[in-house]
């Protein structure tokens, strides 16, 4: 909006000389009953509802502060109106900002502060404690253990294709479901236009005048957004079974025999080609390796890759890193 067809109002400021309230900021340069200088740091605006028009106002810029008296003068003046000093070298006043409609938070009381210093040993106390636990639990020494057994077990999930009951959006249902129902359940929301927050924002011009703008933000509201979701069933591998083989220490690792595999019989009911409902496959394989080892009455046990447990026969040494606290670093097993 253009300054001349916006409406000016008058700030407001107080004389400190005779303590005359509620001065006009743009008509009240001087003060009307001891003729002090208006003070352009002491503008204020007036109470909301409360505002008065600067008739026939025309906005030149703000004012500026007078170097030698520090009285406001307009922006068009060459020379103070109170002492005569000249312009150059002079600065605009500083604009007020509006805090009237500004709801000052309640403050909490300050929380209780502690004794000076306290918390500084508190501090200290923490830390120290924190690397004497590190210590504890980090440092190590080399022993001299044997191995007293070592044991492997290698296990095979077998998988069974069947039916599993699942649900989704039914534009994300896969190609092989069957036994499709659906129902209308809510999906997500969106945000929808609904009016504009305004609020009369008031700006100090810097001449003793301010103007009001209204300032207005979008609205919104949350409406559910409604969809199809599918139950249906579909033809998925699950473990259904383990092999396994060992726990063992004389023979040799080797992975189980399946033996027989349920690969016929059932319906396809919209499973994967050419598998069957009822078929069965190999699924996921794992294994391990563990040395049990002594030294001076204690025994520990290390889970260990199949490397290092084929390195170590019974009855051999092996040096391990044991910790301050009695555990074991078993990484150090090479």
């Amino acid at each position: 909006m253009a300054d001349e067809k916006e409406i000016y109002y008058e700030m407001l400021w107080d004389c400190t000389q005779c303590n005359t309230k509620g001065l006009l900021g743009d008509s009240h340069r001087h003060c009307p009953t001891c003729g002090a200088a208006q003070d352009p740091s002491k503008r204020y605006f007036p109470e909301p509802g409360q505002e008065i028009e600067a008739r026939n106002h025309q906005f030149v810029g703000a004012d500026w502060s007078c170097a030698y008296c520090s009285s406001p003068n307009s922006a068009a003046a060459a020379h103070c109106t109170n002492c005569g000093a000249g312009k150059d070298g002079t600065k605009p006043v500083a604009a007020v900002v509006d805090t009237a409609a500004a709801l000052a938070p309640v403050s909490a009381p300050p929380p209780a502060q502690p004794r000076p210093g306290w918390w500084r040993w508190a501090f200290a106390v923490f830390a120290l404690a924190i690397v004497g636990l590190g210590i504890l639990f980090t440092r190590t020494h080399e022993t001299t253990t044997t191995v007293a057994s070592r044991t492997w077990q290698r296990e095979i999930q077998v998988e069974k294709l069947g039916p599993v009951s699942d649900s989704a959006w039914c534009d994300s249902v896969p190609g092989d479901a069957y036994a499709i129902s659906q129902s209308r359940e809510q999906r997500s929301t969106r945000r929808i236009p609904d009016g504009q927050t305004c609020h009369d924002e008031r700006i100090d011009k810097g001449d003793g005048t301010f103007v009001k703008r209204r300032e207005c933000t979008p609205r919104y509201r949350e409406e559910p957004v409604y969809d199809n979701r599918c139950r249906f069933q579909v033809n998925r591998w699950r473990p259904y079974r383990s092999v396994q083989a060992g726990p063992q220490s004389a023979a040799a690792p080797m992975w189980p025999a399946l033996g027989p595999m349920g690969n016929t019989g059932g319906n396809n009911l919209g499973g994967l080609a050419g598998s069957a409902t009822g078929a069965e496959r190999a699924g996921q394989r794992s294994e391990s390796y563990v040395l049990s080892l002594q030294s001076g009455g204690k025994t520990w046990t290390c889970n260990v890759s199949e490397s290092v447990w084929s390195k170590y026969e019974q009855g051999m040494t092996a040096p391990l890193q044991v910790r301050m606290t009695g555990g074991v670093d078993c990484s150090s097993l090479k």
